[in-house]
């Protein structure tokens, strides 16, 4: 809704703010039509962030499931920049609040951001599947054609992350209960299949592809994808900031103060110039 037509429907009668999600009154709070006393100690992590994000309630094995996805992105070291750059932040007297902050504010399209761009392919490829059989080998075809790489494989550590197989194993606990379909996790090992045949080298999913997959699986959408990352993500920058906090340590940069690895390339004053 843009400025003005939300200002026109405010005027029309309607409610500056608008939610489905909560009605907060005194003595009274309600989540979608369920009364918080009713929700505290009944539902899990995982069952409440389904629950206000999409407005259904998911079984306990559908939960637990994804609840490992959570899990399974929780901390990647300080390899990851997030983790980084948090610590760094934690070095340098800003609030710990801050610190965590600084590290949620790295998660993007690049580092973060794959979970959303594969969500996006297996909906899409899923959709196309209904008229056009071959929708992966097109589609996968034309990322080709673009240059452009296949978000959810690969990994610039990992050729078997471990990950990766435990999440499709409790992912086959709950197709073979009935409760979702596996029809995204087929489609992504579909792309893995077509890409190590065209590449003529085996292709692996990484975390991203996986977490996508099953995510498709209960219906999330692809645009809360970096939202729910940062959730996951979250835990490993708490530990961090707070473990660096603890040490410290004293404005800790990116890199050791040794000269070789910053490396002035601009131009220097005339009598500093080599000869």
């Amino acid at each position: 809704m843009s400025g003005r037509s939300a200002l026109e429907h405010y005027k029309n009668g309607g409610a500056w703010w608008e939610t489905e999600i909560s009605d907060i009154k005194k003595n009274s709070i309600i989540l979608r039509g369920k009364r918080i006393e009713d929700l505290i100690g009944n539902v899990s992590y995982s069952q409440m962030l389904f629950f206000l994000l999409v407005g259904k309630e998911l079984t306990e094995q559908q939960a637990k499931l994804f609840e490992s996805v959570l899990v399974a992105g929780a901390d990647h070291g300080p390899r990851a920049p997030s983790i980084a750059a948090a610590r760094m932040a934690a070095t340098c007297g800003v609030s710990f609040n801050s610190a965590v902050a600084t590290g949620i504010n790295m998660l993007g399209d690049i580092h973060g951001g794959a979970v959303e761009g594969a969500m996006e392919l297996l909906y899409k490829t899923n959709a196309e599947l209904t008229s056009n059989k071959n929708a992966v080998a097109d589609t996968m075809q034309q990322f080709l054609g673009e240059g452009k790489k296949l978000p959810g494989f690969g990994h610039q550590l990992h050729d078997r992350d471990p990950r990766v197989n435990r999440l499709y194993d409790l992912a086959q606990q709950v197709i073979d209960s009935g409760e979702i379909t596996g029809d995204y996790l087929a489609i992504l090992e579909d792309y893995r299949q077509t890409m190590s045949a065209v590449k003529k080298h085996t292709f692996t999913i990484n975390v991203d592809g996986i977490s996508a997959a099953i995510q498709c699986e209960l219906g999330i959408p692809a645009e809360a994808a970096k939202g729910i990352f940062s959730l996951s993500r979250g835990m490993g920058i708490v530990a961090h900031a707070y473990e660096e906090l603890m040490q410290g340590t004293l404005i800790k940069g990116p890199c050791p103060n040794e000269e070789k690895l910053v490396k002035y390339t601009g131009d220097m004053p005339e009598d500093m110039q080599k000869e």
